[in-house]
């Protein structure tokens, strides 16, 4: 299923450049996160085509095709077959979900034509020995691993609160698998004992046998690797089985999607940590061309924008723009060149992200980190690194049982 970019753009004389998007939009648990990278891309598109364009192809516009991979690896290889062959695209973007990027971006290989991932963190996507695959927004989930187990040592550390036992739950699929590993390894090397180490299949109907045993574990941190749904029944359970812990904290998916907080409801959202890629609109929301897309978005599509999901969505527009501006043109092995050159540093694109982005040998951008947000009446607020916490927010830690909710 193949959805052309809606939103009006400019005329111009020049030939469009089609941008490939595949995204889960649909049939998945991670479909309402396809869909915020698809609204925060197409306001991405629209802006650049307002702007006049590629300059370097005499004001081209952007002509963005989303593509709905369903969630299904499948799928997204068919699809992205298609967009070659048939589209003509000479670049393409997605897939979110690891265990569909992997495969998807082989097919992309193959073809010689290169590929921006946007968020799919399975570590070995740019360790394949891969020329046309580039990962700008996300790195690979180690060093989100890494975060969690880094936030909990410093924040012990700093109230002399110290966990000392941990459980992790997460998603059988690549990404889970991933994360869970490191976890494993850097809460062992902490110190802290994993009490209850327990994996579930996706989109599972019935996830009280699980939180039952995370009831049994009592592990003073709780780590729940989940996209939306799942991570929907499970914060849900939580609250209505009184599950109590010092902390229970998301891997940034469904514990930052847009959907999260109204259906777990202020009461068993409040006090939730999560990963999170973006540090949030009051660290990042400065200046006009960060707040033309705040502004914009809330205009296009009636709600603020939740996450990182929709500010890497726009935020590649304006990469693609730079990329085919260096590349001049549409050949696919120009664009890869002009990708692999990329350094875009201090610039407005890179303050609305919070990071720079330089590629190394691999493809890899290494200048992306997590922050660490905690969610009190609805609101994300960004509390470690201390650079760009919040002002004003103290961070609340160990969080109250639920008696005293």
């Amino acid at each position: 299923m193949t959805f052309l970019l809606a939103m009006p753009m400019a005329v111009s004389a020049a030939d469009p450049v089609k941008v490939g998007y595949v995204l889960p939009l649909s049939g998945s648990a991670a479909a309402s996160i396809g869909q915020e990278f698809a609204k925060g891309a197409m306001l991405g598109a629209r802006h650049v085509n307002e702007a006049g364009g590629i300059q370097a192809l005499g004001g081209a516009e952007i002509q963005l095709v989303l593509t709905d991979s369903r969630g299904d690896p499948q799928v997204a290889m068919t699809e992205v077959e298609r967009l070659i062959t048939v589209e003509r695209v000479p670049l393409l973007m997605g897939a979110f979900q690891s265990a569909v990027t992997l495969p998807a971006t082989t097919v992309a290989e193959r073809y010689g034509v290169p590929w921006i991932v946007d968020m799919a963190a399975e570590k070995s996507i740019t360790e394949r020995g891969f020329r046309y695959i580039f990962r700008p927004t996300q790195v690979p989930s180690s060093s989100n691993a890494d975060s969690v187990v880094d936030f909990v040592v410093w924040i012990g550390e700093q109230t002399g609160r110290k966990a000392q036992t941990a459980a992790i739950v997460y998603e059988n699929t690549d990404w889970g698998q991933d994360l869970a590993n490191r976890l494993r390894q850097r809460f062992t090397e902490a110190g802290i004992r994993i009490v209850l180490d327990e994996s579930y299949p996706p989109d599972s109907p019935n996830l009280r046998p699980l939180v039952l045993k995370l009831a049994a574990a009592r592990a003073d941190v709780i780590s729940v690797t989940a996209y939306a749904t799942d991570a929907i029944q499970i914060h849900s359970l939580i609250e209505q089985m009184g599950v109590n812990a010092m902390a229970v904290i998301g891997s940034g998916a469904g514990q930052v999607d847009a959907t999260f907080v109204p259906s777990v409801g202020e009461r068993g959202s409040n006090y939730v940590f999560s990963t999170n890629g973006w540090a949030g609109p009051a660290s990042t929301i400065v200046g006009p061309f960060a707040e033309r897309f705040w502004n914009d978005y809330i205009a296009a599509y009636g709600e603020e924008p939740v996450g990182e999901f929709p500010v890497v969505g726009y935020a590649l527009m304006w990469l693609v723009k730079d990329v085919l501006e260096r590349a001049g043109g549409a050949d696919p092995d120009a664009i890869r060149d002009a990708l692999a050159s990329t350094e875009m540093r201090n610039n407005e694109v890179t303050r609305l992200l919070g990071y720079d982005i330089v590629f190394d040998a691999t493809g890899q951008n290494q200048e992306k980190r997590f922050v660490m947000q905690q969610i009190k009446d609805g609101v994300y607020y960004t509390v470690w690194p201390e650079h760009v916490a919040v002002p004003g927010y103290e961070v609340v830690w160990p969080v109250p049982p639920w008696s005293d909710r």
